[in-house]
């Protein structure tokens, strides 16, 4: 929502504004008036922008102090060279006729010692050449029997590599058959002690239902005391049927 801006604010530019000032500004009241809560949210936004111009400011201030200071520097470093260059020149006429004199001498020693130093560097640089190819042809030579040694090595170590995995392989297929036999023994096994334990527990229900049977209560005997059941065959324990299946498979899933 755009905010009208009030007629009588004090100016940004006025001298002592502070975003504190901004931010804590008071405007009269009038009869529909501006939105308090929209004046104070745009005062803050203008008095953190101030605030942010504020510290540029005082960072570029201290960032010209300091241009300032190396410019005054540079300027009586200039003031030093250039009379320095002036004493130089000054010098240098000397000098130029001072060496004028000198130079000629100087030119015909500085040709015999380049023809010398000419000479002694073909000499040296054939012999340089001659060493570097021989040690060239020597770390040749090394690098070849080097090489090999190292595939030899290296043959050696993926022959051993692929016994010992051969043989770790051939070790763990004997002990799973062996245990996977093993297991399927004893499962066997167990499935036949539940299957004898199971007729058994089936012929003695069978028996006990028999025998309730023939000892149940006719309508001609005197009443059964309280509390006595009167239905024999409805505590008989049921029979594992339903549970035998359950019991085959985790005994087939039992982990080895």
């Amino acid at each position: 929502m755009n905010v009208p801006i009030p007629s009588s604010p004090l100016p940004a530019s006025e001298p002592g504004l502070s975003p504190r000032d901004i931010r804590y500004q008071e405007f009269p009241s009038r009869l529909q008036g501006l939105d308090r809560a929209s004046v104070r949210a745009f005062l803050g936004r203008v008095a953190d922008g101030l605030e942010s111009l504020l510290k540029e400011r005082q960072v570029l201030q201290g960032r010209l102090a300091a241009l300032e200071t190396e410019l005054e520097e540079r300027r009586e470093a200039e003031d030093a060279i250039r009379r320095a260059v002036v004493a130089a020149e000054n010098m240098g006429r000397d000098l130029r006729e001072a060496a004028g004199r000198e130079g000629e001498a100087l030119i015909e020693q500085a040709q015999a010692r380049r023809e010398a130093i000419d000479r002694e560097a073909e000499a040296r640089a054939a012999e340089l050449t001659a060493r570097h190819r021989a040690r060239l042809s020597e770390l040749e030579d090394e690098f070849r029997g080097r090489r090999a040694e190292l595939e030899r090595e290296h043959h050696a170590l993926t022959l051993e590599r692929d016994r010992a995995h051969a043989e770790r392989t051939v070790y763990l297929e004997r002990a799973y058959s062996e245990r996977h036999a093993d297991l399927t023994a004893r499962l066997s096994a167990a499935r036949g002690e539940y299957l004898q334990f199971v007729a058994q527990y089936r012929a003695l229900v069978h028996a006990f239902a028999e025998m309730s049977t023939r000892h149940l209560p006719n309508a001609d005997d005197p009443a059964l005391p309280a509390g006595a059941p009167l239905d024999l065959h409805a505590r008989a324990v049921p029979l594992p049927e339903e549970h035998e299946t359950a019991h085959d498979s985790r005994a087939e899933a039992q982990p080895s």
